[in-house]
């Protein structure tokens, strides 16, 4: 299961991150004015594949890890941190796809953006307080 959820987070991050690369540094001028990079809309159909994983693997884990880790009590705070940044992404994502006024999307896209790439982060503190439970004490 976990390196179910490296990969699909890996895979996320990386194709959203590229897309922003591309979509943001990699223009083209066109004989009308700026021209999307030809790769920018295949980083976003790759990001939009991880994403539905992601919602599967979220599924997955729901089932088994973080039922069993809300019953032990232990990481709740870094695990609700975590399911929120998860929910957080998800829902901003799914707005993204739907919400068609350019008023939203100012606001949507650059939460979506902020959040996923720090988002890492909220998995790497999560993981590291697992590591420091399981250190015996002096």
């Amino acid at each position: 299961a976990r390196l179910l959820i490296n990969l699909t987070g890996a895979g996320l991050w990386l194709s959203g991150a590229l897309w922003l690369v591309f979509h943001y540094f990699l223009r083209r001028s066109g004989p009308w004015g700026p021209e999307p990079h030809e790769l920018e809309p295949w980083w976003l159909r790759l990001h939009g594949a991880f994403a539905f994983l992601g919602l599967w693997t979220l599924g997955l884990l729901w089932g088994g890890h973080i039922a069993r880790g809300w019953a032990s009590g232990k990481r709740r705070y870094s695990g609700v941190l975590l399911i929120a940044w998860l929910l957080l992404q998800a829902a901003t994502g799914y707005l993204l796809l739907y919400a068609g006024d350019d008023g939203v999307w100012g606001v949507l896209s650059p939460t979506h953006w902020i959040a996923g790439l720090a988002l890492p982060a909220a998995y790497v503190i999560h993981r590291w307080l697992r590591r420091r439970e399981s250190r015996p004490i002096p």
